[in-house]
């Protein structure tokens, strides 16, 4: 299939350092959505505040049957550890609304029934490069959809479990690495008009050399930013910019701690800081396999705004 740009029109950044307690989340979807939800966990609260505020600076109406894709790594990990210590240790049941509210796909629900989708709806929990993994479905579903106005809404989703030495023992990181819980959303679609930037493609490789053959051949602007993700060394990023001829870089590790779906706190956050230049993001898993995003912020005027 010939590949597709899609076009992002809003944004939403979210991260939320954390310590030795959940943040609380009360206020802020109250002010999101204008009444609050008690028959929510705390995954579906982050969910929940990053979609609505993505969908704020709209400059069209939104679109009902516009598709949802939540990616996330460690899901509902916090009821989940609950459950399974109740039901382990304490040997009591969960309590019903905990229970409903286990399964990943309960965060799509919430949002699309908020906003009165009538759409598909998926839930992508995977191991390595989970929001990058949606991204790439949800740019093949908007160029094979039939539909020219076709609307998609793609986030990626982390929250901690308490206390945070289990969870990152969990996780399989350092016991001094800084966390952060995120909520981070793109609205996307097919069409130029009201974009704020375009998504050109999202390649994944088997191994380093792969990604770079592909990168020294595809031609990168002159203007672009090399971003790295946590899975990605210094030196590893320092030697592709040398070889790709990069001198810009966006590094927001400091505002973001570690969460798995930091790609889309990137993306969203430089669409939303900078004008007129072009991001190149680089990540890599545990096995050594990578994944390469790259996006280019529309001038406005160029496409008739």
């Amino acid at each position: 299939m010939k590949e597709q740009a899609a076009y992002i029109y809003g944004t939403a950044a979210h991260v939320w350092p954390v310590k030795e307690s959940p943040p609380d989340l009360s206020a802020q979807i109250q002010a999101a959505w204008g009444k609050r939800f008690r028959r929510v966990n705390h995954f579906i609260e982050l969910a929940m505040v990053g979609a609505k505020s993505c969908l704020a600076q709209l400059q069209e109406p939104l679109a009902s049957d516009c598709d949802v894709y939540l990616a996330t790594e460690q899901g509902n990990v916090a009821s989940v550890a609950s459950i399974t210590e109740a039901l382990f240790k304490h040997q009591e049941s969960p309590m019903p609304l905990e229970f409903l509210n286990v399964p990943n796909n309960m965060a799509g629900f919430y949002i699309a029934q908020g906003l009165g989708l009538h759409s598909s709806n998926l839930t992508i929990a995977h191991r390595a490069f989970p929001f990058e993994t949606a991204l790439d479905i949800a740019m093949f579903n908007i160029a094979t959809s039939y539909k020219t106005n076709a609307r998609v809404l793609v986030g990626g989703v982390e929250e901690c479990a308490y206390p945070l030495s289990q969870h990152r023992q969990r996780m399989g990181i350092p016991m001094d690495t800084p966390l952060a819980e995120g909520s981070s959303w793109l609205y996307m679609g097919a069409e130029s008009q009201y974009a704020l930037a375009t998504c050109e493609w999202v390649k994944f490789f088997p191994e380093y050399n792969a990604l770079q053959t592909y990168l020294q051949n595809d031609h990168l602007p002159p203007s672009i930013c090399l971003a790295g993700g946590y899975g990605v060394d210094k030196l590893t990023l320092d030697n592709l910019a040398n070889k790709l001829d990069i001198d810009n870089r966006y590094d927001c590790q400091a505002n973001a701690p570690y969460h798995d779906t930091y790609c889309a706190y990137v993306i969203a956050s430089f669409i939303s800081a900078h004008q007129g230049q072009n991001l190149l993001f680089i990540n890599r898993d545990k096995h050594d396999r990578y994944v390469a995003v790259r996006i280019s912020i529309l001038d406005r005027e160029s496409i008739g705004e």
